[in-house]
């Protein structure tokens, strides 16, 4: 039994792999499954439990396609440059900075001696936790998803009227079964791949 769990699992943690960059925008997802995506966002693990960005979970075409259009993508295979497709999903999730909460700068002066890159270093490990469990979660659940860091990010703020940094974007949705999940959503262009770098894995047994 267990040996067929993790079979399954494997094959989930490769899907969640593979970003989507076309899309099925006729469908729509339920709210339950966007609740629970909420849920794996906001409770993933950060350091000492610390609040260290603020989420905007996007369903609005008209401001998907706006923020679309203001990211850059990969030179597709024909070595045109092109947008990032990959933020056209049927949700669009960004994380933005937020204020420092009074605890974490109490901690941020007494134990870190206001070290910048100390925040830096525990922010970015809390957005890519909590990046990985909504790319998991999503997976498990049948959508395809695709990360989206290359952007106009004062551009992006001013659409969502908000005046932090925009860290990151990832695009969560039904993937466009009639094309190959590599194709350019509205160019209808094959953009490039690259096959997983080997990570080196040493056990201490």
């Amino acid at each position: 039994m267990f040996e067929g769990i993790h079979q399954n699992l494997k094959k989930t943690i490769i899907k969640s792999q593979h970003v989507q960059r076309c899309w099925d925008l006729s469908k729509q997802i339920p709210e339950e499954d966007i609740e629970l995506l909420v849920h794996a966002a906001t409770n993933c693990p950060s350091k000492q439990n610390f609040r260290f960005y603020k989420l905007h979970f996007i369903t609005n075409r008209d401001t998907i396609e706006t923020i679309h259009s203001l990211t850059t993508g990969l030179r597709n295979v024909s070595g045109e440059m092109s947008t990032n497709s990959q933020t056209l999903a049927n949700l669009l999730v960004v994380f933005e900075n937020v204020e420092r909460s009074d605890e974490y700068v109490k901690k941020w002066l007494l134990r870190d001696n206001a070290v910048e890159r100390n925040w830096t270093r525990d922010q970015d490990m809390a957005i890519g936790i909590a990046a990985g469990y909504l790319n998991v979660i999503a997976s498990m659940l049948g959508y395809g998803t695709g990360c989206c860091a290359c952007f106009d990010g004062n551009e992006v703020s001013k659409v969502l009227g908000y005046d932090k940094e925009v860290i990151l974007m990832m695009g969560i949705g039904y993937g466009d079964d009639a094309r190959n999940r590599r194709m350019h959503h509205i160019e209808n262009k094959m953009m490039p791949t690259r096959s997983k770098e080997q990570i080196e894995v040493v056990y201490h047994r």
